[in-house]
């Protein structure tokens, strides 16, 4: 019981540390919530865009001997009018550039397209003196090279249109034979539907792409699993803090002068020294447990299974721990303590990873991890956040349970020695 009582005396002591309480629970949830909030409109699976607002001067016109049945410029202003684009799209007819400028000077809209007169016909003939003119809102930046884009494929398709048309006629010639100049209606016509519908179909149906980019979550929400990663790295540089700041109230009780009393008592000191490290897992797995709960209220994290999720917490306080003795019965002082843990820990844990848990780096540097008791930490709850079973987990466990114990086993005999 006297190992209990002692214990419960250093948690005590823990809660009316402020410090430590916003180390502990304050800092990782901080950071946590900053990174949900910044990427929260994934969580969705969409992104938002503000709707662009076009406004079209439309004067092409077509000549009687034309061989297309519409000017270009007609073309080019439905594609803003049409029922695909309408989400995201507002787009509205001006009679002249005059009435367009004035519209986009009083913010009715943000970008004008001007189609010059007799643009389909100077284009058939090879001239490019009278290009579409754009204009735009100075303010904006996305909308203006959303509608230049979709213009320029458009155009696009009108140059591969002229290709074709070059390409079939050499191949008729090349077998003696000619194109009849009224069919070549029907060929543009086709040739403009099969490329409408690809447009179409590569924008607003990609699974039907040749190339498909997925997330490499492979079930669940991706944003979701996103935070766990953060909140999985969170958790873990702070519990090693939390063990590591526990622990200097050997330091503090030292200098205050507490902890001799206390080994002038009948206690002994195996017991003492037992009580304020259980102490310490204590708060570590306090820490750790209520950091779930809230990860999972907040931020819709999902831990996995029970049993996966108490061995990785178990591992974790096991392994700060272990450190957190090492590291304190190497340092003298408080005020020494303080450079020590704060570089030392942080350090290790950039060299683990846990600042970069969705970055994809080089495998040298995941390596490193595995000469880390964070390393081996991140790797238990990363096997736990994708839904691994309790067999898988036992490895890193048994690891973290080795570091460990030689961690503490260093220390506590650091710790006898120097109280003996």
């Amino acid at each position: 019981m006297k190992i209990l009582d002692i214990a419960f005396k250093d948690l005590l002591r823990s809660t009316r540390n402020f410090f430590l309480i916003g180390m502990t629970l304050v800092a990782p949830l901080f950071i946590t919530g900053l990174i949900y909030f910044a990427f929260g409109g994934l969580q969705s699976g969409n992104v938002s865009m503000t709707a662009i607002k076009v406004g079209v001067v439309n004067a092409d016109t077509l000549t009687a001997d034309a061989p297309l049945e519409v000017p270009i410029g007609k073309n080019i202003r439905d594609m803003f009018f049409d029922d695909s684009v309408k989400s995201w799209i507002t787009a509205s007819d001006y009679p002249d550039e005059a009435s367009a400028r004035t519209a986009l000077e009083s913010q009715e809209i943000g970008v004008a397209v001007i189609i010059p007169q007799a643009f389909t016909e100077k284009l058939l003939a090879g001239q490019t003196d009278t290009p579409i003119l754009l204009l735009q809102d100075p303010t904006l930046t996305i909308a203006p090279g959303v509608v230049r884009d979709m213009v320029t494929s458009l155009l696009d398709g009108v140059a591969g249109g002229g290709i074709a048309f070059r390409v079939i006629s050499e191949r008729l010639q090349a077998n003696g034979l000619t194109l009849d100049s009224a069919s070549l209606p029907g060929l543009l016509e086709r040739y403009s539907t099969w490329y409408a519908g690809f447009q179409r179909a590569f924008f607003y149906t990609p699974q039907n792409a040749a190339l498909v980019l997925t997330s490499p979550v492979e079930s669940g929400n991706s944003f979701q699993a996103m935070m766990g990663l953060v909140m999985a790295g969170q958790l873990i540089f702070f519990s090693f803090f939390t063990g590591a700041f526990s622990m200097m109230t050997f330091l503090q009780e030292d200098e205050e002068g507490t902890l001799a009393r206390l080994f002038t008592t009948p206690t002994r000191r195996t017991l003492i020294l037992t009580g304020k490290f259980l102490a310490v897992f204590l708060a570590v797995v306090i820490q750790g447990l209520v950091l779930l709960i809230i990860g999972h209220l907040l931020f819709g994290v999902h831990w996995g299974k029970p049993g996966s999720f108490i061995l990785s917490l178990l591992g974790q306080a096991i392994a700060a721990v272990g450190l957190s003795v090492l590291l304190i019965s190497l340092v003298k002082t408080s005020k020494q303590a303080g450079p020590v843990l704060g570089g030392g820990l942080t350090f290790l844990g950039m060299l683990s990873g846990l600042f970069t848990t969705n970055v994809k780096m080089p495998a040298a540097f995941n390596a490193i991890g595995n000469f880390t008791p964070q390393g081996w930490v991140l790797k238990a709850w990363k096997l736990t956040l994708s839904g691994a079973p309790l067999s898988q987990l036992l490895l890193p466990f048994l690891v973290l349970l080795a570091m460990g114990v030689v961690m503490f086993l260093i220390g506590a005999v650091l710790f006898r020695r120097r109280y003996a």
